[in-house]
């Protein structure tokens, strides 16, 4: 009998070691979901404002190729208004400080396209390259343009709720970068009348 109350004893304690031991594991799969999540929607968020970085610092390429060749011009890049009567040399075309101007300035590169997101940089390199080897057409310009877009993402903390109004002095952020290069020429076609 005694022997019969003991194994109950034990038993009893080995069960109750055993629902410790699944609680615990249970409480450690909950907070390990719990961070996936909260880690998939931080994803979520940095990819969508990567995605309007990338889609601003192309934006910025498009916006110098047609600074560079504007329409209707008959000569390339030299008609350009970037050089003024003189001839092309590397520059930026933004603001100095395009991360500070604001909505209202009317700089859609700067500000304009979302709160915290601009170009930080969209610079033109030139290269003179007169290729005189090419049978047919002269190379007189080479550009490298390259445009970068800086947005801020938002920090998504667990102790907020989205729109919150108790958090919302809270919100931190981290920036993402994109940056685009692209080249082009001016090319002068020789047509020799025969």
């Amino acid at each position: 009998m005694i022997d019969m109350v003991t194994n109950l004893h034990r038993k009893r304690g080995s069960m109750l070691l055993t629902a410790i031991a699944v609680i615990v594991v249970f409480s450690l799969l909950i907070a390990v979901s719990a961070r996936m999540l909260m880690n998939s929607d931080q994803n979520k968020v940095t990819v969508s404002v990567g995605m309007q970085a990338e889609l601003l610092a192309h934006t910025g390429t498009e916006f110098a190729m047609a600074q560079l060749f504007p329409l209707g011009a008959s000569n390339g890049s030299l008609s350009s208004l970037l050089w003024g009567d003189g001839e092309p040399a590397s520059k930026s075309i933004l603001p100095a400080n395009c991360s500070s101007v604001s909505h209202e300035d009317g700089n859609i590169l700067c500000n304009g396209f979302r709160d915290g997101c601009y170009l930080d940089k969209l610079y033109i390199d030139v290269k003179k390259i007169i290729s005189d080897d090419v049978s047919g057409s002269d190379v007189l310009y080479e550009y490298q343009i390259t445009s970068s877009a800086v947005c801020d993402v938002p920090f998504i903390s667990s102790s907020c709720a989205p729109n919150s109004a108790t958090c919302s002095g809270n919100t931190s952020y981290y920036k993402v970068k994109r940056t685009e290069t692209t080249k082009a020429s001016d090319i002068s076609w020789n047509v020799s009348a025969e």
